[in-house]
């Protein structure tokens, strides 16, 4: 059997899941650190759907380091925001005589907007050099795009594959979950989300056009030092 052959390929992306997985498990362990994990991760998924992978493990904990603390901070930010919704859900459900629907429906909006950038938050860590604000704002930009072409839905429905299976397969699912439950649905977002990606990176003659205008500006900014030197 050939070892380039289609069938060897693609046991070779099931061990590879398989691998992965189990790295942003364990990297998940310490909970503050999942943030950088799931980061991790879809930067070895978008590797791998890009046939860019190399070595697994060394590529994910890469992206965990330079992600760690950018991923920890999202992470409680959204986790905290989650519990704060929940908490308002709680009280406006248990009081529903004393505050207006609208308050409700308003809430719910405030759901939708999170879990549009929840979606896509840890993918655009994985890929851009961004500060926590910009990440957020392309975070909903890309929700909002890939809706019109119908990428954001499929990508919610595949975020929560793992707990529909959970809740119908029960203790008999657990199994296949901990060895693909994040990096299977993961696999087919990062198809999904692969070509939203290409529209915000710039092809290689571009980049190769900024670099020489930067290289163009550093020179010129050098001279001038050196006149005001010799001045």
């Amino acid at each position: 059997m050939q070892l380039d052959s289609p069938f060897m390929r693609f046991l070779g992306t099931i061990a590879d899941l398989m691998i992965l997985n189990f790295l942003t498990i364990l990297c998940c362990i310490p909970v503050v650190t999942a943030g950088a994990s799931f980061t991790a991760m879809h930067y070895v998924l978008t590797k791998i759907v890009r046939n860019e992978e190399g070595y697994i493990a060394k590529a994910f904990f890469k992206a965990f380091k330079q992600n760690l603390l950018q991923g920890i901070f999202l992470w409680i930010g959204m986790i905290g925001v989650g519990a704060l919704l929940y908490m308002d859900w709680v009280i406006l459900k248990s009081n529903s005589d004393k505050f207006p629907a609208a308050l409700l429906i308003l809430l719910y909006a405030a759901a939708l907007v999170i879990y549009l950038i929840a979606l896509y938050v840890f993918p655009v860590l994985s890929r851009y050099h961004n500060t926590i604000r910009g990440t957020l704002k392309m975070s909903f930009s890309m929700a909002v795009f890939g809706i019109i072409t119908l990428r954001t839905i499929l990508n919610g429905v595949l975020f929560l594959a793992p707990f529909v299976v959970l809740w119908y397969g029960g203790w008999n699912s657990i199994p296949f979950l901990v060895v693909f439950c994040f990096t299977v649905p993961g696999y087919f977002r990062a198809m999904l989300y692969n070509g939203l990606f290409k529209k915000y990176e710039l092809s290689p003659e571009e980049l190769a056009r900024e670099a020489e205008e930067a290289k163009e500006k550093r020179a010129e900014q050098k001279k001038k030092l050196d006149r005001n030197r010799f001045h």
